[in-house]
């Protein structure tokens, strides 16, 4: 088998008109010699930088043409020696592109095979994945707007509750209770005492009216320093919050420990973070109780696995971040499925979205909390027809 072609896909935006964090997505379908095809998302896909990584999507898909992708890590590791030199290293928009490429092969690999890509990846764990509903404070199934006053965002988790989530993920300093967006020089310490009251307010809130049958995660985005982090922890510990995620930056993992020192809430992070070499730098902290990895930035499904493998040796749990189309949605739970250190996944707030749901040519869709895992050969996903159609951008590589 040979790759022969390898089409990029711009797909429409979901979320221009109503989210401060509108989707751009960018997808990769590898084809062969023998008609079989793979899918893989490019992990730019939130924000900026889909023309970047669709452009280097471009230029490293020539380096598989005639390749067997049968042989996906030989050709992962030939792509990687060559970024070790000019590109030093990689990058976002590098590992995004690595990211798809590789996993389109791995989904080409499962067809061609006639197995779920989680056979490949050593065998099924489990058959349903404990859910929980992320991002919340930007709205749930039909209300996309922002949930800004304690009582709103207390409605909504309460009614994700009800669903049968037995948990969700918000943020309690992406905006003030008028939805304007809080600067970083607000949510950086020490923080004062009218940012702290809103914080606290927001976590009081959701735990008065769901109680403890909720999990909370906390949402951060990098958004804190050491300072600020460890101030917002003392209300998180009030509250029985589960973990807070990207409690500080990537940009110095040793903060990271430093917060750990100081605090008692599990902190988990990854979403940032590119190939082992990068997760081997956080994990020696010994400050992450959960790490996040994106499949589809972090190198891809085989790069996803040998990084679930090294945090099995720090007895470290995983949920991958997952806030894409349809596609990264099915690589999440193919990897999830078949590691032993699974933890919980995340159930975008956007994928209910028609605009994202009609993305992928199946729904994928968690009945009171917990999503089944497909059987489907490879991703068990494909993206579907009338996405390619209203796609904003379509690239050749033959």
């Amino acid at each position: 088998m040979k790759i022969t072609s390898v089409d990029i896909f711009l797909l429409r935006h979901v979320g221009e008109e109503f989210s401060p964090f509108p989707f751009r997505p960018v997808v990769c379908r590898v084809n062969t010699d023998e008609g079989i095809c793979g899918y893989g998302e490019a992990g730019i896909s939130v924000g900026t930088g889909e023309n970047g990584v669709a452009h280097m999507l471009k230029d490293l898909a020539q380096m598989t043409l005639g390749r067997d992708p049968m042989a996906n890590e030989v050709i992962w590791e030939d792509i990687h020696n060559v970024l070790r030199g000019h590109l030093s290293g990689g990058g976002v928009t590098v590992y995004s592109a690595m990211s798809a490429l590789d996993t389109a092969m791995m989904d080409i690999k499962g067809k061609k095979l006639g197995v779920p890509m989680y056979v490949l990846l050593g065998g099924k764990y489990r058959d349903k994945l404990k859910c929980y509903l992320s991002q919340c404070h930007l709205g749930y199934l039909d209300d996309f707007s922002l949930q800004a006053t304690p009582e709103q965002l207390a409605e909504t988790c309460d009614r994700i509750r009800k669903d049968g989530y037995s948990a969700v993920k918000f943020n309690i300093l992406a905006f003030d209770e008028a939805g304007r967006s809080l600067p970083r020089e607000t949510t950086t310490g020490p923080l004062d005492r009218v940012t702290l009251d809103l914080a606290e307010a927001r976590l009081a809130a959701v735990r008065e009216r769901c109680g403890n049958q909720l999990d909370i995660i906390l949402e951060n985005l990098c958004g804190t320093d050491v300072t600020a982090a460890v101030q917002l922890e003392r209300i998180a510990r009030k509250y029985g919050v589960l973990m807070i995620e990207e409690a500080t930056s990537n940009f110095n993992p040793a903060l990271y420990g430093e917060i750990a020192r100081r605090t008692e809430t599990p902190l988990s992070a990854g979403e940032r973070v590119h190939t082992r070499w990068g997760f081997e730098q956080l994990l020696q902290q010994r400050a992450i109780s959960v790490i996040q990895p994106d499949i589809t930035n972090c190198g891809g499904m085989s790069e996803a696995k040998k990084i679930c493998d090294l945090a099995h040796i720090y007895d470290v749990r995983v949920q991958c971040h997952v806030a894409g189309t349809p596609i990264a949605e099915a690589a999440a739970i193919q990897l999830e499925a078949a590691i032993p250190n699974f933890f919980i996944h995340e159930t975008y707030q956007m994928a209910a979205h028609p605009d994202c749901v009609a993305y992928g040519t199946h729904a994928y869709v968690p009945e009171n909390g917990y999503l089944t895992v497909p059987d489907l050969p490879g991703l068990g996903q494909e993206l579907s027809d009338q996405a390619i159609a209203e796609a904003l951008g379509h690239i050749v590589v033959q």
